[in-house]
């Protein structure tokens, strides 16, 4: 009895949106208003804009009980009788419970991959990383999954494909998984897949692979700062004229800079009047503006970049691009230096630190924050000038 009075009153309510269809407008009318919207009953709205006409459905979702909106398309293009059979089909949906949009994500969600979930997340938080190099290279690991529907991606097969890069280099591989935790994590938010989230550690991942060691001492692998005259001398600077990565790496060790800064350092960045690289905010770790004052060997080797000269940046890579982020690792291995690109910033504070110099200054050169919030409030200056004697010093002891 109960299924029946619902049924009834289904049907009930669909006769009285039809009794409140309103009569269909011709083209000329349609051109002919203003803008605004134009509601013609069973939830159907006309919105006129400056530049558009289009379709849309008004409804109360059945699942969240409040009114939303679904656009239908463009006119003409859905004509008022198109527009009208969509909006019968829309409450034909919501008469048997469903709400449309739902519907629809779902069915956009079948066939979604890894590759277009991670893109469409990258493309919404982009404005706030620096780089999405690091991210891109850690979807080669799992390329073989990348053009799988996402919802039919499982854990076994996430485990499948991360255990060779586990037990080679664990580090990248935990990172890896992290990525992909938080792709499944925006698809779960978009619909586009249900379920237990394959890629999550705990509970789940934490019982496949082992913990990553604790280790609260790891820094990056540096050079002691009485090697590195030699090493840039007599090893480094032979190798500058047959590519990039060795000049990239000789400027990174003279200004003490990161080596994505460097990597994606422009021209229109340099001022080579008074040899300051200005950094903005986005491009730097404490997302503020860094000026480096930079020695007169760096303006040498800024003179040889130039002559071959193809794009913005500074030290390019294939095709003008950005430089590889693993092209200067690759070059150091080869050289068979057990050190990072990252570790000659140790190096230059440890210099630093023996020559006796001011520890803010050092901090500031490179590009740490030395003050607290208060502090930082009233010290606005970069102490540029004081900072430059020290690059100076730093690359006379470079050689």
């Amino acid at each position: 009895m109960a299924s029946f009075n619902a049924s009834f009153l289904s049907m009930a309510s669909c006769q009285m949106r039809h009794a409140k269809r309103k009569p269909e407008l011709t083209p000329d009318e349609i051109l002919a208003l203003p803008e605004g919207r134009y509601y013609r009953g069973m939830g159907l709205v006309l919105i006129v804009t400056a530049t558009s006409r289009r379709w849309a459905f008004r409804y109360r979702s059945p699942v969240t009980h409040r009114w939303t909106e679904t656009s239908i398309g463009p006119w003409p293009s859905y004509s008022y009788a198109d527009a009208h059979n969509s909006a019968m089909g829309f409450q034909w949906k919501i008469n048997k419970g469903q709400d449309p949009v739902v519907e629809k994500r779902r069915k956009r969600a079948i066939g979604t991959t890894l590759q277009q979930a991670y893109e469409e997340r990258i493309k919404k938080r982009r404005s706030k990383w620096r780089s999405v190099d690091h991210l891109d290279n850690m979807l080669k690991h799992v390329r073989s999954l990348a053009n799988k529907p996402i919802a039919s991606i499982t854990t076994p097969m996430i485990v499948k494909v991360l255990s060779p890069l586990w037990e080679e280099h664990p580090e990248q591989a935990r990172r890896t998984l992290s990525m992909l935790a938080r792709v499944f994590g925006y698809a779960k938010s978009m619909d586009y897949c249900t379920g237990d989230n394959p890629a999550e550690w705990r509970d789940n991942m934490e019982n496949i692979f082992p913990d990553r060691p604790k280790n609260h001492d790891k820094h990056y692998r540096s050079m002691p700062f009485k090697q590195v005259p030699e090493f840039v001398v007599h090893r480094l600077r032979p190798r500058e004229v047959k590519g990039n990565s060795a000049a990239a790496l000789e400027f990174q060790i003279l200004t003490a800079a990161r080596p994505g800064e460097v990597r994606n350092m422009k021209w229109s960045q340099v001022d080579l009047i008074n040899r300051v690289w200005t950094l903005q905010p986005e491009q730097t770790k404490q997302n503020r503006q860094h000026r480096v004052p930079f020695p007169i060997r760096c303006m040498e080797i800024l003179a040889f970049m130039n002559e071959y000269r193809t794009g913005d940046f500074v030290f390019p890579g294939y095709g003008g691009e950005t430089l590889n982020p693993t092209a200067v690792d690759t070059l150091l291995r080869k050289m068979g230096v057990n050190t990072t690109p990252h570790g000659f910033r140790s190096s230059f504070r440890n210099w630093g630190a023996h020559a006796g110099y001011d520890r803010d200054l050092l901090e500031i050169c490179l590009g740490h924050k030395v003050a607290g919030k208060t502090e930082g409030a009233y010290w606005t200056d970069d102490m540029l000038e004081q900072r430059r004697p020290i690059m100076e010093a730093w690359a006379t002891h470079c050689g």
